[in-house]
């Protein structure tokens, strides 16, 4: 075997692994696989025309992450999220984010203020064309800019974990009435309180709306499981 040959051969393995990797961690994040659902081996590689091992690779990894949960002598399953876990989550969000927001307050520069209008603008055109879906995925990133402003990479580290947690539950209940709205006036009411660089508003501001996510989140679960 000639030496490119080779090396294309022993990158595929870790192709194969990213493939999975990334088809099962999307399917879990729509909703397409839902909480405590069994996650086959032989069924997932069928559907990715994969063979089972980077599958299993996957799986693991997204172990790690906290997205599958192994039952011994039962497998893998699609990892459940309960009140509990949203309280854990929010709260560290609440403290990591605000102080996030705090930071970027009198750190950002005026480019990067630019880029949360932008995306702010953006997100608000979605919303009037009724784009629920697009427009909390622009709430996301909006929250990714604001951190990454920090240039604290232990705190992006930190939240980019939590991520995923949080994603599922747009995707897994339907958005209670009026929240869409009440999101974008409190991400204006963060973006002001930056703007003119009050650290200490920003901070509160963050919280605030955590806060409120928190509590429609809990809320949403709960309906959810009401209905099951």
């Amino acid at each position: 075997m000639s030496k490119s040959r080779a090396s294309i051969a022993a990158l595929e393995p870790n192709s194969r692994h990213e493939q999975a990797y990334a088809e099962i961690r999307q399917r879990i994040l729509k909703g397409d696989l839902l909480p405590d659902e069994p996650l086959s081996e032989y069924r997932l590689a069928e559907q990715l025309q994969l063979s089972r091992t980077p599958v299993r690779e996957a799986l693991k990894r997204l172990e790690f992450e906290g997205l599958v949960r192994f039952v011994l002598n039962r497998g893998a399953f699609v990892a459940g999220l309960s009140v509990r876990d949203l309280v854990e989550i929010y709260q560290l969000r609440e403290q990591l984010e605000s102080f996030a927001a705090r930071i970027a307050a009198t750190e950002m520069s005026a480019g990067d203020v630019d880029a949360l209008e932008r995306e702010l603008a953006h997100a608000q055109k979605l919303a009037a064309k009724g784009n629920v879906q697009q427009t909390f995925e622009s709430d996301i990133h909006l929250h990714r800019q604001l951190v990454r402003c920090t240039k604290n990479s232990r705190i992006v580290a930190i939240l980019a974990t939590l991520d995923d947690q949080v994603h599922r539950v747009r995707f897994l209940s339907p958005k209670a009435p009026g929240r869409l709205q009440a999101t974008l006036r409190e991400h204006r009411n963060i973006l002001d309180c930056v703007k003119r660089r009050d650290g200490l508003a920003a901070q509160e501001a963050m919280i605030r709306h955590l806060r409120a996510a928190c509590e429609n989140a809990i809320q949403l679960m709960m309906t959810s499981e009401g209905t099951e």
